[in-house]
């Protein structure tokens, strides 16, 4: 091991800190952690150095063997005193700690690489599965690879003062804008702004309330705006979504689109409303029964080709992780954390709808609660803001709803709690001046389910 031209980095390294202690460790802690290390016996060193400077303790080649005891293979612990003496001895650069330990961040990367081209080929030998899962899973390891967070420094409040200030001057004056608006003035307010980059939004709801309809209605309003937006429905075809974008549009019933029963006054609305459908920088696709590593290369091409700041994915409980095999929590754990990861890569907004459980219906008080999260535990430790939607006050069949709105969870959030003005003959959501307090239990209604509703 010692004569291994491939060690000698992670040799140099060592050497240093057990020379160098705690300052040493500082310059190659932002670079590299135990995992960097190839050699079983280098991670424990650095472990064990690691664990003396969080301590506040001296460090040196005796202190250390110390820490190694009993810790180390049986194979390298008859020569430790000697190995620990001779990396001290041999490899004390200071001065050099930094860039040795960048080599080694390197080499443990080419592993990685290594590692993740080894897995490819057994992908490629699964003949169940398609070519675009096999794709999806290949860049989602490979940008694991790069996803490099140890980095990056903290600044000083000095040197941030000045871009924080011009940022604010073209915030002020409309040269630029950090959160896109929904198109919803009162849930603007409750989102401090509008959606931003990188966030993970939760719209979660009972069945037959409307999430979908109303996370169509945001997409298309951030459309209109000039944002590209993108609906990924996994239960309703591109056609149906359509109708509904043309139902919201152009003030055409749902129900006739539906059935071709128009009047003539309903059909001459439908050119324009397809036409001005026909101009949205809006896409929507139909993707049943797609799993994480699917929806996240439908995402990054969305993203690449049509530069879309907001996706829409309809929803949760109908997605399948790259591992069937897993619990089901812990699938959607893992899908609730890779998306919110995704956002942040691509600087883009995920609008996840998620169900709610029937606990909900349970109790006086029809407003979701975070228990009320179905299955996913994740979802509250994952999501920058979760959104409850539930029925306050409901209509007939050609009649408008009330239905609440609640963040009851987000950073920066305003008034927590709005009333929305719902028309299922049009699927259109605005806000209302409905006060939510009054005493209605809608919870306790039976409950007919009309056509206009998803």
């Amino acid at each position: 091991m010692w004569k291994d031209p491939s060690l000698v980095p992670e040799q140099s390294v060592l050497g240093a800190l057990l020379s160098g202690g705690a300052e040493a460790f500082d310059q190659a802690a932002g670079l590299i952690s135990a995992g960097s290390f190839a050699h079983p016996l280098h991670k424990g060193i650095w472990t064990a150095v690691e664990a003396l400077v969080l301590a506040g303790q001296d460090i040196d080649p005796v202190i250390v063997l110390q820490g190694l005891q009993g810790k180390v293979d049986e194979a390298y612990a008859f020569d430790l005193p000697n190995y620990l003496n001779n990396l001290a001895s041999s490899f004390a650069s200071v001065r050099r700690v930094a860039h040795h330990a960048q080599i080694v961040a390197n080499l443990h990367k080419l592993r990685l690489v290594s590692e993740a081209y080894d897995k490819l080929g057994d992908l490629l030998r699964d003949k169940a599965l398609s070519a675009e899962e096999i794709t999806g899973r290949a860049v989602s390891m490979f940008e694991e690879i790069v996803d490099d967070r140890t980095t990056s420094e903290a600044k000083s409040v000095g040197d941030l003062a000045l871009p924080f200030l011009n940022e604010l001057e073209d915030l002020m004056a409309g040269k630029t804008e950090l959160a896109r608006e929904t198109g919803i003035p009162g849930l603007d307010y409750i989102l401090a702004g509008g959606t931003f980059d990188g966030q993970l939004i939760i719209i979660a709801a009972r069945p037959s309330v409307g999430k979908s309809s109303f996370a169509q209605q945001i997409a298309q309003n951030q459309a209109e705006r000039g944002h590209p937006a993108a609906f990924l429905g996994m239960e309703m075809h591109e056609r149906e979504l359509m109708r509904r974008g043309v139902s919201n549009l152009g003030r055409v019933p749902l129900r006739l689109l539906k059935t071709g029963k128009l009047s003539d006054e309903d059909l001459g609305l439908v050119p324009d409303a397809i036409e001005r459908m026909r101009n949205l920088p809006l896409y929507l696709e139909f993707c049943p029964g797609v799993n994480l590593a699917e929806i996240s290369a439908k995402i990054r091409k969305l993203v690449r080709k049509h530069k879309v700041k907001l996706v829409v994915i309809d929803y949760l409980q109908l997605m399948a992780a790259t591992d069937e095999r897993k619990d089901r929590r812990v699938q959607l754990e893992e899908i609730t954390r890779n998306l919110k990861r995704l956002a942040g890569q691509l600087g883009i907004t995920i609008a996840l709808l998620s169900q709610l459980n029937r606990d909900v219906e349970k109790r006086s008080n029809p407003k979701p609660i975070m228990a009320d999260l179905k299955e996913c535990g994740a979802i509250e430790e994952d999501a920058d803001v979760i959104l409850v939607l539930w029925d306050h006050k409901k209509g007939g069949i050609d009649e408008p709803s009330i239905k609440g709105l609640g963040a009851i969870k987000g950073r920066d959030v305003g008034q927590s709690d709005m009333a929305l003005h719902f028309d299922g003959k049009y699927q259109r959501w605005s806000e209302s001046t409905e006060s939510l307090t009054s005493n209605t239990n809608t919870s306790q209604r039976t409950h007919k389910r009309y056509p206009d509703e998803f």
